[in-house]
């Protein structure tokens, strides 16, 4: 039995080595109408929308593309503005809650077509999710929040533990049925918008970090170790605040998420877990995500907490990786005992209300910001619309519920 593989991607590990596109590190000192920072997901979906638009497009990435959090990313799409409905509500309002699930939603599924039409082969399939309660953990508020959801015209239904039993195999006190979620292969789906984005004429360089955005009244300054650009919009898709805009990481809270993906489950173990056809997830205090692979695997994600140390990097992934197997086996006893292929984290930057934060501050003039994208695709592409939208000029009313001023 091969051993697991402990802080290393499946999806980077997966993707032949010579196929990986290189591109070359900026050295210039030009003009642009758009820099976008950051080679993850948001970063390539947003320089794919403004280049298809006739916008030229400058990307920066600091290492390669995909090497943040979106490569290590567990794929999941989810068409929810945060895991609960009533929790955003209370932070930020019906009209913020509604606008941030209605758009989650539509982005999936805006996603899987543009996926479609790009010719992008990442696996992306749409299916439903069942949020589950454990027999003696609390049901009631699981309960409202449907209540809520379905008051909103969002789509939520309860149902007893028959009928999760026999959708998902997992015995439990009831659960939800979440339609319209989505999982892919997050790097190949990646590296699909950034061939599509360069075929429109975005120019990307790696290996390229940015040290300092100025600005002025009229324009802002992007300055790298090599270069310099002169632009019109600077768009910031890093998933959190870096020390380019050391001020706004007070509206984030940094964890890291672990992953953990299983080898191959055994055709006995597959007939004992029954239904794969639907992403899993719970209400545990942080929740799992569970999704299925195509090659018979199972990969469970959660267990946040505080980001270790660089020197204890090592016991942490394999501590967490037996934890969240230990974790998995709860809800799927028959997996108790396959042994994890890989076990890896990923950096996780929840903003205070759980929603996503896309568009500008008025503290950085001519700058646009994409960040609490947990890493999700569905939020990227969610992202790189309303930055779209603000780089040309046509936001709608319902942009502004994703903007910083529903936190200040």
């Amino acid at each position: 039995m091969p051993a697991t593989r402990y802080g290393v991607s499946p999806w980077l590990d997966r993707f032949p080595v010579k196929k990986r596109p290189i591109f070359p590190v900026f050295k210039e000192t030009v003009e642009a109408p758009l820099v976008v920072i950051g080679g993850g997901l948001a970063g390539v979906m947003t320089a794919y929308a403004c280049a298809a638009a006739g916008v030229r497009v400058v990307l920066l990435e600091a290492d390669r593309l995909g090497s943040g959090g979106s490569g290590l990313a567990s794929g999941v799409a989810a068409p929810e503005g945060a895991a609960s409905f009533r929790e955003l509500e209370a932070q930020a309002g019906r009209r913020v809650a509604r606008a941030h699930f209605e758009h989650a939603h539509r982005a999936v599924l805006d996603l899987a077509a543009a996926a479609r039409r790009l010719g992008i082969k990442a696996e992306l399939d749409t299916l439903d999710a069942w949020r589950v309660v454990r027999g003696g953990q609390p049901i009631k508020a699981l309960q409202r929040d449907v209540d809520e959801r379905r008051g909103a015209e969002l789509g939520a239904t309860w149902h007893k533990p028959a009928a999760v039993e026999k959708a998902v195999g997992v015995e439990s006190a009831g659960g939800v049925r979440l339609p319209g979620w989505g999982q892919c292969d997050p790097y190949r789906l990646l590296l699909g918008f950034a061939a599509a984005a360069v075929a429109r004429g975005a120019q990307i360089f790696e290996r390229s970090p940015v040290k300092k955005v100025a600005f002025d009244r009229k324009v802002a300054t992007v300055v790298t170790d090599a270069g310099r650009i002169t632009a019109a919009r600077v768009v910031h898709c890093t998933g959190e605040p870096t020390d380019l805009v050391k001020a706004l990481k007070r509206h984030f809270r940094f964890e890291e998420r672990s992953l953990a993906l299983s080898a191959e489950l055994p055709v006995p173990v597959r007939k004992a877990v029954g239904p794969r056809a639907s992403v899993v997830t719970d209400i545990d205090a942080p929740p799992h995500v569970i999704r299925w692979t195509a090659d018979n695997r199972v990969l469970v994600s959660g267990a946040d907490g505080p980001r270790p140390p660089a020197r204890q990097r090592e016991r942490f992934h394999v501590q967490r990786t037996g934890q969240l197997m230990y974790e998995l086996s709860r809800l799927y006893p028959a997996i108790s005992g396959v042994p994890p292929a890989f076990g890896w984290s990923m950096p996780l930057a929840h903003s205070n209300d759980g929603g996503l934060y896309a568009g500008p501050h008025r503290n950085f003039p001519h700058q646009l910001f994409a960040l609490g994208t947990g890493h999700d695709p569905a939020r990227a592409y969610l992202a790189s619309r309303i930055l779209l939208r603000h780089v040309t000029g046509e936001t709608t009313t319902d942009d502004e519920h994703f903007g910083f001023a529903r936190s200040l």
